[in-house]
């Protein structure tokens, strides 16, 4: 099963989220955290930084994680996810690459109205992240 390591970039209540490309094979055109695969030799917090250099061009300064799930979307694409919440990092977000079309800071309002967010559980996880007031850990 491949390991999927992704970064949500957290600020002014706002979490960044990037629009994948539609030549991407797995959740084309959806909104998603920006990272990607464990590489060989690598854990997922190293994956996760070195992710967010290639794809947006920033470098983690502070970072816990978030949460992990295991996402069996599309068929036949199981991965398991490691979720780390950024709150400090180096360098203003940019697209780098061909990965990706956009990239929008959304509120948690605006992630409960987005139908195009991928994989589906973030969903949950992210709007934890944004109202830390819901989230029972003290």
């Amino acid at each position: 099963m491949s390991e999927i390591a992704i970064g949500a970039l957290i600020g002014n209540a706002r979490v960044l989220l990037a629009r994948r490309s539609s030549e991407r094979r797995t959740h084309p055109d959806r909104w998603s955290l920006p990272g990607g695969h464990v590489e060989d030799g690598e854990d997922a917090e190293t994956a996760m930084r070195r992710e967010l250099l290639e794809e947006i061009g920033v470098t983690p300064q502070h970072w816990l994680l978030a949460g992990e799930f295991v996402s069996e979307s599309p068929p036949g694409a199981s991965a398991t996810f490691h979720v780390y919440h950024v709150d400090r990092w180096q360098d203003s977000p940019r697209l780098i690459g061909d990965e990706h079309t956009a990239l929008r800071w959304f509120t948690a309002a605006e992630i409960e109205c987005e139908a195009e967010l991928a994989p589906p559980q973030l969903c949950e996880m992210l709007l934890n992240l944004l109202r830390p007031e819901t989230n029972n850990q003290a």
